[in-house]
């Protein structure tokens, strides 16, 4: 049977918490030995598999976003990071949900998943980067107005 990897530490990833403790997930390096270790709560001991199988899913799930992104399949992205927001949140998820919103021109909905995106990760850089460059739009377009 494979077993599920540890997951990597990602910048705009809302910690993975054993479900018994709360306590944050953390990948023993140190023990790599012990390949089970990995996949358990480091303060009781739970066992983590499900979990990190359902954060790998999403993690899939969102890399197929990506790809329907880049060929322009804004409805297939779209529906493939909503599967992935729907197993993990996780900032990099709620900006890409933020830019697909955009490129639909729906952007009050864009604005609202890159402030999830924000709330998750406060220095989350392209979530930071979207909301200031529609803020500098609307203040040009109230400066054209006026």
């Amino acid at each position: 049977m494979l077993r599920p990897m540890p997951p990597e530490p990602r910048r705009g990833a809302a910690p993975i918490k054993c479900p018994v403790c709360r306590a944050p997930y953390r990948s023993p390096l140190a023990e790599l030995d012990d390949p089970d270790s990995a996949l358990s709560c480091h303060r009781c001991g739970a066992d983590l598999t499900s979990l990190i199988q359902l954060h790998d899913q999403a993690i899939g799930y969102h890399r197929r976003a990506l790809q329907a992104l880049q060929v322009g399949d804004y409805p297939a992205a779209t529906a493939w990071n909503e599967q992935a927001l729907t197993l993990h949140q996780n900032a990099d998820f709620h900006t890409l949900r933020g830019q697909l919103w955009a490129l639909q021109g729906q952007f009050r909905s864009a604005i609202a998943a890159w402030e999830v995106a924000r709330r998750l990760a406060p220095q989350h850089p392209a979530a930071n980067a979207y909301l200031q460059q529609l803020e500098q739009l609307a203040s040009q377009q109230i400066g054209e107005e006026n």
